[in-house]
């Protein structure tokens, strides 16, 4: 069974919005990725082509907030929107440079929370960090696996909460 077959009982998605496919797509990630990707992320990936083909959004029962899990198309975009914004237009340091080529970002709360896929401070995992302040150090992980995160309900309420 796939992770969005088996989601999480606290988050809930309109199965509307999603679809298969975007096989180019996830081709373009996986050579663009600074780093390697998790198979479950590839798994999900392969499940959350939308008609505006954005991702998946998940509104968090009981609470309002929302966790969105980008398409493979939107994580280029971004991927490369904060490449060029960072390491080119706005240059700030080689410490954020290094960061932002060493991550995948993959999603964010739909406010100022971003996520991403790499080694922080706590290991190999999924983390967190507010979107004006990227750095390793500055992030929380939310869990090792994609599977934990979402169909396991690890890390939820890190990953909505500064």
């Amino acid at each position: 069974m796939s992770i969005i077959e088996n989601i999480n009982e606290r988050l809930s998605f309109d199965m509307e919005t999603i679809g298969c496919g975007g096989e180019k797509e996830i081709e373009q990630v996986l050579s663009k990725s600074p780093i390697q990707l998790p198979d479950d992320y590839i798994e999900l990936l392969k499940s959350i082509v939308g008609p505006q083909n954005v991702g998946v959004e998940f509104l968090v029962k009981n609470d309002g907030s929302s966790i969105c899990i980008w398409s493979a198309k939107m994580a280029l975009t971004q991927y490369e929107d904060y490449h060029r914004m960072y390491t080119e237009d706005f240059f700030i340091s080689n410490e954020l440079v290094e960061f932002i080529e060493s991550v995948w970002f993959f999603g964010n709360d739909l406010g100022d929370l971003v996520y991403f896929y790499g080694k922080g401070k706590d290991g190999l995992g999924l983390y967190r960090v507010e979107d004006a302040s990227f750095g390793v150090e500055e992030a929380d992980k939310i869990a090792d696996t994609f599977t934990d995160f979402l169909v396991n309900g690890v890390g939820i309420d890190t990953a909505i909460t500064l």
